[in-house]
């Protein structure tokens, strides 16, 4: 399942050629453009495996999160709804505002978890930071490093997580100095 504008492509054989592993592999395509709300993932992801599919990759899972039609984009959409309802400030109505996309979203990762396929979720990472304190009590900004762009209900829900540097040529890295990272991985 490609988010990423038909990129997954650069992992399939050229037309009238055959894959060659580690560089190319055989696999179904699926182009898939927004909205990227949880259940649009979701029904991707059950048409997969209606048809068959025993593995699915989807890359990216991070557009679930922040792309249009994603999760934050609908809780500022539902957020808005219930401010009007109420007549008060979105403020007031933030919190109410999470109830339906984070539903939807718990739908998505109780189906997935419960399907006989094996799914590998591809999230975008960006170096991420934290206000702390450091080791004399100091307040500070402590380093988390590369974190997903994503839920947190996804790395809990997950058999495997992995984390992969920018430049890594596809080899994980299992530990790590920075405090996100070891909670990621």
């Amino acid at each position: 399942i490609d988010t990423e504008g038909r990129r997954a492509l650069h992992y399939a054989p050229r037309e009238g050629e055959k894959a060659v592993p580690p560089h190319t592999f055989e696999f179904t395509h699926l182009p898939f453009s927004a909205p990227f709300g949880p259940l649009d993932y979701l029904a991707a992801i059950e048409a997969c495996a209606k048809a068959g599919a025993k593995v699915i990759v989807i890359d990216s899972m991070s557009h679930e999160h922040e792309g249009p039609g994603g999760v934050l984009e609908q809780h500022e959409t539902e957020t808005a709804r219930i401010a009007k309802v109420w007549k008060s400030s979105l403020d007031a109505a933030s919190q109410s505002g999470w109830q339906a996309p984070k539903a939807a979203r718990k739908k998505l990762i109780n189906t997935v978890i419960q399907l006989e396929v094996s799914v590998v979720l591809c999230f975008r990472a960006r170096k991420k930071t934290k206000p702390g304190k450091d080791d004399k009590g100091r307040q500070t900004i402590l380093p988390l490093g590369w974190m997903p762009i994503g839920g947190e209900d996804y790395v809990y829900e997950m058999t495997m997580n992995a984390l992969l540097y920018p430049g890594c040529g596809g080899v994980p890295t299992w530990s790590s100095q920075q405090k996100g990272e070891r909670e990621i991985i």
